[in-house]
């Protein structure tokens, strides 16, 4: 019998039941920062194949099958559940697991077996889907904002969708740290990028001080348009598309 009080909201159903119908049998659903691991082994059935031995693990798994139960999948336990003991530093743990998931990314395959990891994934686009209403462990509702990327299978030419965290794993920080918009490519600077425009005098030179014409900062949205979430807040380089190389390819 299940005494935790959490209860998925609406939109979150309507995203698990469009998210692990589009799954493929024995693909793995690895959930960021949860810890855990399932594997789709049927149409309507995941199996538990990894779970940390650590108390939000545990959380979150006994919220993932609350989930996977409201959009009416069977979760199964095997014996062989593989149950590993993180390190006591926190920057350890994230290390390791986010290690672990990168090496479960590697065998991602596309429906017709080509691995996606071996595809052009700088060729790719960030889709805004839509904006969802959730609860957080204090039970108050706040907006998420879902995304998706999209690539093209190498071998096959399918589209493929792809959870922003998934692509994360498949791509790396630089790929994922930039953003296209219908006029203008972004990409995030780091600390030192930053540092070395600021020993440069690049901030000095621009009109009233501040950053230069070629720097911003992005928000929620950028002329209009939705952003990523992973990019509020970040300093980037801002360089308008070549519009008319894109028409003429």
């Amino acid at each position: 019998m299940r005494t935790m009080e959490w209860q998925p909201s609406e939109e979150l159903i309507r995203w698990g039941e469009e998210h692990f119908a589009g799954m493929t049998v024995n693909s793995i659903w690895s959930p960021d920062d949860s810890g855990v691991t399932f594997k789709k082994t049927d149409e309507k059935t995941f199996a538990l194949v990894y779970r940390m031995n650590h108390p939000v693990s545990e959380t979150h798994y006994e919220r993932l099958k609350i989930l996977l139960d409201a959009c009416d999948y069977t979760v199964e336990e095997p014996d062989d559940v593989e149950v590993v003991t993180p390190p006591l530093n926190p920057q350890a743990q994230a290390h390791m697991e986010f290690e672990r998931r990168q090496d479960i990314a590697r065998a991602w395959v596309c429906e017709c077996g080509f691995p996606l990891a071996n595809n052009d994934l700088s060729d790719n686009t960030a889709e805004y889907v839509e904006t969802v209403e959730a609860q957080t462990d204090a039970k108050e509702t706040v907006p998420i904002d879902l995304w998706r990327y999209k690539i093209n299978c190498a071998q096959c030419s399918e589209e493929i969708s792809i959870d922003p965290d998934d692509f994360h794993l498949l791509a790396g920080d630089e790929l994922f740290m930039q953003w296209t918009s219908s006029t203008h490519n972004y990409v995030a600077l780091t600390r030192m990028q930053l540092k070395e425009f600021a020993d440069g005098g690049m901030f000095d030179l621009s009109d009233n001080g501040g950053y230069p014409d070629f720097v911003t900062v992005l928000g929620q949205k950028k002329n209009d348009e939705p952003v990523p979430p992973w990019m509020w807040g970040l300093s980037v380089l801002e360089n308008k598309k070549d519009i008319l190389k894109e028409e003429e390819e």
